[in-house]
């Protein structure tokens, strides 16, 4: 675990003590820890417990480590992003089982504070990105996500759908802000609101 993810690891656990009854639970990397605490979903508070640069399974090691006094009313998971460096040649069949493996994992102990939990569709990237990160990975990844929902009982959403440059694994122009993060969070929760609370005249 990185310097970075021990300090962060404080403040999360200081949210975690601290939840107020039917907060929506954030969960995942940076695109995760992007979500605004502030924020409201379905008019309930966010607990957001991202933590940037994790991959699956370095979130995945660090979930036991946290206590939920508190169970949330939903838990929405968004990771993977850093699991698409190529370098790590996250297409090869054996890398891309690991992913499948231990996003699995992370959402078997969020299932455990939580009777809803949603997974995300891995975000788009920008094209800045194209020699440091596999775009192809996105999709291929995003359908292994869904794939993994539909057989362990998770909620599959893809709040990103608007911001893609097709199949590409890309935004569109303007959807990124360094080429790995988005411009606009608050769009991306507003989308969620409309999976989790469909009705709801509170969704943001």
């Amino acid at each position: 675990m990185g310097e970075y993810a021990v300090h962060r690891l404080v403040a999360v656990h200081q949210q975690l003590d601290e939840a107020e009854p039917g907060y929506v639970l954030v969960a995942g990397d940076s695109q995760a820890e992007l979500q605004s605490p502030s924020e409201r979903i379905c008019g309930a508070p966010i607990v957001n417990i991202g933590v940037s640069g994790a991959t699956a399974a370095v979130y995945a090691g660090m979930l036991p480590e946290l206590e939920f006094p508190v169970r949330a009313s939903a838990a929405i998971l968004t990771i993977g992003t850093n699991d698409l460096i190529g370098k790590k040649n996250p297409l090869a069949p054996d890398v891309a089982d690991r992913f499948g493996q231990e996003v699995g994992s992370i959402v078997a102990r969020l299932k455990t504070v939580s009777d809803r939990v949603v997974v995300t569709a891995v975000p788009p990237l920008g094209r800045a990105l194209a020699d440091e990160f596999e775009a192809k990975a996105v999709a291929a990844y995003s359908e292994r996500i869904e794939a993994l929902c539909a057989r362990i009982g998770c909620l599959y959403a893809d709040p990103f759908s608007e911001l893609r440059d097709g199949d590409t694994g890309f935004g569109r122009p303007g959807v990124n802000r360094n080429g790995l993060h988005l411009t606009r969070y608050r769009p991306v929760l507003r989308n969620l609101a409309a999976t989790l609370c469909p009705h709801a005249a509170s969704a943001p």
